[in-house]
């Protein structure tokens, strides 16, 4: 096999793997976060409370995120048309919403083990620093700099020739990303706060058992931080191989026929594949690791069934008692039609 065939097959199996797992991501990121959003807004114990409103929060942001990246890979492979190496606004657009939602995901990642954090501590003047206020602030903070990123990347977004595409080729811009925003903003930072803050809500949730407090409420703050530190360890393990593998890649030189900077481009989008399955899986995380929540699944799905059959009884119901009252007035107007 001639080199030019080995770069061709590399690029054929590259634009496979992004159609099968965008279409994946898509329709399984879409069921997961949807599910999520209608269990935490429905369920009384997890209403106003400010871990539950982060995940509603992040499970919006994964939806946004999950449509403007697989829509593209999947008209990759129906298309077999790359919208972001034809249209620059499109490249400048998808890269711009692809730093903005997958940024905010990761801030509220983070921020929900904060309130975690807080919400568990056995100090009364830091528990109080969980209220829905801060969560709102937080997620204002979370919007901005996610915001903030995604102009930037909007701005020096640009289309060069294969291998890869659409990327960012601005030399302080690359330099920016390949020592500050992945090693440090997309990586180290937000590996380092979830782990610290996750160690420390686990040490409060074993320290709850000593405190005097409801049952229910235990239960609860047992419940969210055995939630949110699968989803720490989802993130860590689903994310690290694609920050290693973009700050390869933003090293490599861009030629076009290059085997090694190909088989980055093939690497990147097997692991920038994973990474969304990390944005898509939240859902059947919880169910695997929480009993109570999957007993909270089962008692809104079954309430749900129920309210749908009393709904249909109730109109067959209405029909019938509508079909009986008919005859009766027909019968009525015939009588009196011949009494006359």
């Amino acid at each position: 096999m001639t080199l030019n065939s080995t770069i061709a097959y590399l690029r054929d199996v590259t634009d496979e793997i992004r159609f099968i797992f965008g279409l994946f991501n898509l329709v399984v990121g879409l069921i997961s976060n949807l599910s999520l959003i209608i269990i935490l807004t429905n369920l009384k114990i997890f209403r106003k409370t400010p871990s539950s409103f982060y995940l509603v929060a992040e499970s919006y942001s994964n939806i946004g995120l999950l449509i403007f990246v697989c829509s593209s890979r999947i008209s990759i492979g129906i298309l077999r048309v790359d919208p972001t190496l034809v249209s620059l606004q499109w490249c400048k657009f998808r890269y711009g919403f692809n730093q903005v939602f997958g940024l905010c995901s990761l801030f509220i990642i983070c921020f929900t083990i904060i309130d975690q954090y807080f919400s568990t501590n056995h100090r009364y003047t830091i528990r109080q620093l969980s209220t829905m206020k801060c969560a709102y602030l937080f997620l204002i903070i979370a919007l901005l700099l996610s915001s903030s990123h995604g102009i930037l990347f909007y701005i020096y977004a640009d289309i060069h020739s294969l291998p890869f595409g659409c990327s960012i080729y601005n030399v302080m811009m690359k330099k920016y990303l390949s020592y500050f925003y992945f090693p440090v903003l997309s990586n180290a930072l937000p590996i380092l706060i979830t782990m610290t803050f996750s160690l420390l809500s686990y040490r409060n949730v074993r320290r709850i058992v000593r405190r005097q407090i409801p049952i229910r409420r235990r239960r609860l703050d047992q419940q969210l931080t055995s939630m949110i530190l699968i989803r720490v360890v989802s993130l860590i393990f689903f994310g690290l191989p694609y920050i290693i593998v973009s700050l390869y890649q933003l090293n490599v030189s861009n030629n076009d026929n290059n085997l090694k900077s190909t088989i980055a481009v093939f690497l990147g989008a097997l692991f920038y594949s994973l990474l969304y399955t990390n944005f898509s899986i939240n859902f059947y995380l919880f169910l695997l690791i929480s009993s109570r929540f999957r007993c909270q699944v089962k008692h809104f799905i079954r309430k749900l069934f129920h309210r749908c059959c009393h709904q249909r009884s109730s109109l067959r119901h209405i029909k019938l008692k509508n079909n009986q009252i008919a005859p009766e007035t027909f019968v009525k107007n015939i009588s009196t039609v011949e009494s006359i």
